[in-house]
């Protein structure tokens, strides 16, 4: 059987419990995101809060227990104006790593506050 495939629905990070408001800050103020209600089944059994990104659902999971994100795992996002970007979130204090160097795109590594990874790409020439 040959699956089909539609889309991403959602991605979900793990945040230490209690963390609501170092998370608005950062998905919603920094990032931009816009949060949207989750349905009452799921709040009765697990601490969330979801953004819209993009064309999918972030999920903020803050259900105990919790570890440190592992530094290979992450997301990768494509953006515009990578510079301008990359500008703004270190004007917000935001955690910027380098990423290794490649030839067919601008990349860099962002942080959450909680050591979730994001990678942020432009590609050239697209």
């Amino acid at each position: 059987m040959k699956i089909e495939y539609r889309r991403i629905n959602h991605v979900t990070l793990a945040v230490p419990a209690g963390e609501h408001e170092k998370v608005r800050a950062f998905y919603g103020g920094v990032l931009g995101l816009k949060e949207v209600e989750r349905p009452d089944a799921l709040n009765k059994v697990y601490d969330l809060i979801w953004y819209e990104w993009m064309d999918m659902l972030l999920h903020i999971d803050f259900t105990p227990p919790w570890t440190k994100p592992a530094e290979n795992r992450h997301v990768a996002v494509e953006v515009k104006h990578i510079h301008t970007v990359r500008a703004y979130l270190e004007q917000q204090g935001a955690e910027i790593l380098e990423a290794v160097s490649m030839t067919d795109r601008e990349r860099f590594y962002l942080l959450d506050p909680f050591g979730n990874y994001f990678e942020v790409i432009e590609m050239k020439n697209s």
